[in-house]
């Protein structure tokens, strides 16, 4: 096998695309994975983008369509040929399928009726029970494309039915099993079935003690479950324990990445966490990033206030103003590693809300070692700049200010859990506003008790 990364590139397949050399550009196409494509994809225009969905083989196009961003999916059924529009309806799974119509009817929903028209009476009726999902539940990433058997079924029997399903099934290794009234019972995997004998029936030999997930719960407690019993398959069921799809490991991989992604936009303080940067215009980008920034400068101009009223003490000792930057600095920067270290550790659930009493003890130690530790460090400065009257001063403050700020870093993402919000709001840049002022305030207070100002 070539390496088409080396053969191809996006440069030579521009080109052809420009000149219209379909020939030309298909047979470049075919040197190439819908993975590599997807790569190239920000280089291409929207002509030629447009082009190369028309030109590729019906799997390949709704392997690329699939993993296009929702907007530019129901941007592109609007001017793709109707026979290539009817073929990528067609190969799409259900769960993409859904989540394609879901995206054309924010848009349009009379194109989104449309599209449901052209399908057959069944997959219509499945996309349509997938729609009604919120998009970040378990029913919104789950497909109802599963194969489920009776235990009363031989497993040769079995076998010939598997052999019917198995072309519109999204995976046929992991087979569940369930009652007549579609209730989950077991699940057998596919090895299950090879090894045993074939006369032998579905409930001698499946497991009946199966993981799960509510069709209501939130997806990224899906991921969780996956991760923590190593799944590439879970099974959803609703309310009455009926099976109605299934979650398959290349889903859960777009669900932590879109989640990683909300959580790194939140810690960089940008409300908008479906923005995609190459598709996003300069109005977007400013919404997105200067609703949080207002907030933060809001709180940031407290500490103009706090050097109003202590004006009086830096007058007297103008000395105290040399050591504000890294005394608010270093408790800005204990801050955001406090809340960095628990956010990650609750969004692993290796704590809980109920670990708080434990977790303020840790962090209280951890907060005077590292405050004693780093006062110890700038007393040596404080000595060397030859300010021995501030030495007390400078000490206390700096230890000060990074035990309250490591447990003030600590505590906001536990108390937000507990408010039921995503720990993540507690973004780097506002747990820094919030310590830069807290750290002033101990600082010159610090200042005006020990120099009697």
């Amino acid at each position: 096998m070539y390496d088409a990364e080396i053969v191809v590139g996006p440069d030579v397949l521009k080109r052809a695309l420009d000149e219209k050399d379909a020939l030309r550009a298909k047979a470049l196409l075919e040197g190439l994975y819908p993975a590599q494509i997807l790569e190239y994809w920000p280089e291409f225009d929207p002509t030629q983008r447009l082009s190369i969905l028309t030109i590729l083989p019906p799997v390949d196009a709704a392997e690329v369509f699939s993993h296009l961003e929702e907007a530019e999916q129901a941007e592109l059924l609007e001017i793709l040929p109707p026979w290539r529009v009817k073929e990528l309806l067609a190969e799409l799974s259900l769960d993409d399928l859904a989540d394609t119509i879901k995206a054309v009817e924010e848009e349009n929903p009379a194109q989104a009726e449309a599209l449901l028209q052209q399908l057959d009476p069944q997959t219509r009726a499945e996309v349509t029970e997938l729609t009604e999902y919120d998009e970040d539940e378990a029913g919104g990433i789950m497909t109802s494309e599963y194969i489920a058997v009776r235990d009363s079924m031989r497993v040769e029997e079995v076998f010939r039915f598997l052999r019917r399903k198995a072309p519109d099934a999204e995976q046929i290794y992991v087979i569940y099993v369930v009652d007549d009234q579609q209730r989950l019972d077991g699940v057998l995997t596919l090895r299950d079935l090879i090894v045993a004998d074939p006369k032998a029936r579905v409930a001698e030999i499946m497991n009946p003690d199966v993981i799960f997930a509510r069709d209501d719960i939130d997806q990224e407690e899906v991921a969780h479950l996956m991760a923590d019993y190593n799944f590439t398959v879970l099974p959803v069921v609703d309310e009455q324990h009926k099976l109605v799809g299934i979650v398959t490991v290349d889903d859960v991989v777009d669900v932590i990445q879109d989640e990683a992604t909300e959580d790194i936009y939140r810690l960089g303080a940008v409300e908008s966490p479906e923005l995609v940067y190459s598709q996003s215009n300069v109005w977007q980008l400013w919404s997105a990033r200067v609703r949080w920034l207002v907030i933060l400068i809001v709180a940031g101009s407290l500490t103009s206030t706090i050097l109003q009223g202590f004006e009086s003490v830096l007058a007297a000792m103008t000395a105290l103003a040399f050591y504000v930057p890294v005394l608010i600095q270093t408790g800005g920067n204990t801050g955001s590693q406090g809340s960095t270290l628990i956010v990650r550790a609750l969004a692993l659930r290796d704590i809980g809300i109920r670990d708080w009493p434990h977790i303020l003890r840790k962090e209280l130690a951890v907060g005077l070692l590292m405050g004693v530790t780093l006062a110890a460090l700038l007393s040596i400065k404080v000595l060397i700049d030859g300010q021995v009257a501030l030495l007390p001063v400078i000490a206390i403050s700096l230890a000060l200010v990074v035990l309250v700020a490591n447990i003030t870093g600590a505590m906001l993402p536990l108390l937000l859990r507990k408010l039921k919000r995503d720990p993540a709001l507690i973004s780097s840049p506002l747990i820094t506003t919030v310590t830069d002022v807290v750290g002033l305030l101990v600082y010159l207070s610090v200042a005006r008790w020990l120099l009697h100002l």
